[in-house]
């Protein structure tokens, strides 16, 4: 491969930036107040660079299709790489309804806001939209790819870069922030007195979710060992500084203590522009970032579903009809299972206290069923480190001392964010807490039970299948 083909620390940065930043993860992060710099600074240190470094190694190491279940699989056997391929895609299924809500809420503030707190309204909304997509991607339109490329432009950049500058334009125009953020310990060091209050750091650190994607090149940087960490640092940091910016400016335009969820950024675009007399900027916004909730959704639909069959080719776990594709090329079967799963999980916001309930309980799964996979990916790298010491990587932690404490550092930041999830948080009415302990830890335990069973049959036919073909002859 000639050196201008290979990537720079430049090229991996601006990967990273497009694939893991997302303004959806600010709200959450919003009602911290001052206090939310610091926990962005310790998720991106314990998580993002420790994630980073792993994934380096173990995709220049392991460079084939797959990623996570292709390390377990390495390490643990085809079964265990197998279950965690089936935990990423029930993460996209309950990561589609988040979107989606993300998207109408947006709307809602746009038509009437009312319609932003209307259970009914979202979650069938939500349902008739995903039908839609799936439908487009039947159909493989090339405009849908439309979708992606300017749902990345306008729903992270151009809402990122208006938020920013209406904040600057507040505080210039001597108008008050509206959240206290005075130098006191109260303001700026978070309360870790009552986890109830920062169980959000687990969506602070799934906001950093995604490196993997970018690892997987890190072979095919210029040179690997010096631009990869380099790139992974500056990443890191850019990162933070546009998570804590943004977080900073929804402050500025709005109070901490009202800040919604779900539709926080619209909050302060609303208030920002009724005060600052520009009330069209709402609808503006609005749709730029339904356009970006969209593209993300379209993006993620038909990706997972390879990777999967992927996972599944060996035993041909899933059967041969749901990787099966139509006269457009694309896996018309599947898409309609994933459709129907969404379906079933849209139907939360019914049965959920709030739309904000049901929003934060799908989060709460979606980073539960990526999270686990994580784990075991950290305890991988050491086994794989142990067992197969031999195996060429073309990036590797430096020193004798980082390989050990990285992994381990990344492991307990996902020991901890996995504990918080199952804290429901004090700013949000989430209902009875053994129902909502019970759908996360359900989740994860009947996703990894219907993994395993659906393994154990195909193991079982692939076993058969030598007895029936000797009886034939």
């Amino acid at each position: 491969m000639s050196n201008d083909k290979l990537m720079g620390v430049k090229d991996i940065v601006l990967m990273n930036v497009v694939a893991i930043l997302s303004l959806r993860q600010i709200p959450n992060v919003a009602p911290y107040g001052a206090s939310s710099i610091l926990l962005w600074i310790i998720a991106a240190f314990c998580f993002f660079v420790p994630l980073g470094m792993v994934c380096g190694e173990l995709a220049t190491g392991w460079p084939k299709d797959g990623g996570i279940f292709v390390w377990v699989a390495e390490a643990f056997g085809p079964r265990v790489g197998w279950i965690v391929a089936f935990l990423f895609i029930i993460c996209c299924v309950t990561f589609f309804p988040v979107m989606l809500s993300f998207f109408f809420v947006t709307i809602a503030y746009i038509i009437d806001p009312a319609l932003a707190d209307n259970k009914v309204f979202i979650g069938i909304a939500s349902a008739l939209m995903m039908w839609v997509l799936t439908w487009l991607n039947i159909k493989g339109m090339d405009w849908t790819k439309r979708i992606n490329n300017w749902g990345a432009i306008l729903g992270v950049f151009v809402p990122s870069i208006i938020l920013v500058l209406l904040a600057v334009v507040w505080l210039v125009t001597g108008r008050p922030m509206m959240t206290d953020y005075t130098f006191t310990a109260a303001n700026w060091l978070p309360d870790l007195a009552h986890w109830d209050t920062i169980v959000f750091c687990s969506s602070m650190m799934f906001a950093f979710a995604g490196l993997e994607v970018s690892a997987m090149i890190a072979g095919h940087t210029r040179n690997p060992g010096k631009d990869f960490p380099r790139a992974i640092l500056i990443s890191g940091i850019v990162i933070v500084a546009i998570y804590i910016l943004g977080t900073i400016s929804i402050n500025v335009l709005f109070p901490a203590s009202d800040a919604n969820i779900v539709a926080g950024f619209m909050q302060a675009m609303g208030a920002a522009g009724e005060e600052l007399g520009a009330p069209w900027l709402l609808p503006v916004v609005g749709i730029c970032m339904g356009l970006g909730a969209l593209g993300q959704v379209n993006s993620w639909m038909v990706g997972p579903i390879y990777m999967l069959n992927v996972a599944a080719k060996d035993g041909n776990i899933l059967g041969k009809k749901i990787s099966e594709t139509n006269a457009a090329g694309a896996p018309a079967f599947a898409l309609i299972i994933q459709a129907v799963i969404t379906t079933m999980f849209c139907v939360m916001n019914f049965i959920s206290p709030s739309v904000e309930a049901a929003y934060w309980t799908l989060t709460a799964l979606t980073t539960l069923t990526y999270f686990v996979p994580y784990m075991l990916m950290f305890i991988a790298y050491y086994k794989l480190r142990k067992d197969q010491p031999d195996v060429h990587r073309a990036f590797m932690i430096p020193g004798k001392v980082l390989p050990i404490i990285l992994p381990a550092l990344g492991f307990i930041s996902v020991l901890f964010a996995v504990i918080l999830i199952f804290i429901p948080p004090a700013e949000l009415d989430m209902g009875n807490i053994f129902v909502y302990e019970s759908e996360l830890a359900g989740g994860l335990i009947i996703g990894a039970l219907v993994a395993d069973i659906l393994y154990k049959r195909a193991k079982k036919r692939q076993a058969a299948q030598p007895a029936t073909a000797a009886k034939e002859e």
